[in-house]
């Protein structure tokens, strides 16, 4: 196969470059980063959802956080339990794949926006899923 030298690396890029030009690369970045901006506010402005990292570039790191019996936060390995479930419910519906992943020893869900073609339709359909799966 092709060695994975930095040079050939590089190739890949520069075909991409040429197919589709800098304009094209540069307005579909900048829709992946104000489509996870919009996530991002949608999550902050809902109860009991949190982002728990900065959102930097197109991942959106999310936890669902609701309330026990006594209207306390869910916490611990009751909060894992949960955040992991939904996550296999949106996974297993087909609709969507979420990450789960560890951060600061709690789980939650990392949202990758960045596949092409993906629009503002869809990242509003997958946040009615998230609030769905809950």
């Amino acid at each position: 196969g092709i060695p994975l030298g930095r040079r050939f690396r590089a190739l890949k890029l520069w075909f991409h470059l040429r197919l589709d030009g800098i304009d094209a690369i540069q307005a579909r970045l900048r829709r992946d980063l104000d489509n996870a901006q919009w996530l991002k506010q949608q999550v902050e402005a809902t109860d009991d959802w949190e982002v728990v990292a900065p959102v930097e570039l197109q991942t959106v790191c999310i936890r669902h956080v609701p309330r026990d019996a006594k209207g306390n936060p869910l916490s611990g390995e009751a909060l894992d339990r949960h955040t992991l479930a939904w996550v296999e419910r949106i996974n297993a519906s087909g609709s969507a794949f979420l990450s789960p992943s560890v951060l600061d020893g709690r789980w939650m869900a990392r949202v990758s926006i960045g596949v092409e073609g993906t629009g503002r339709e869809h990242v509003a359909r997958l946040w009615q899923l998230l609030q769905e799966a809950v």
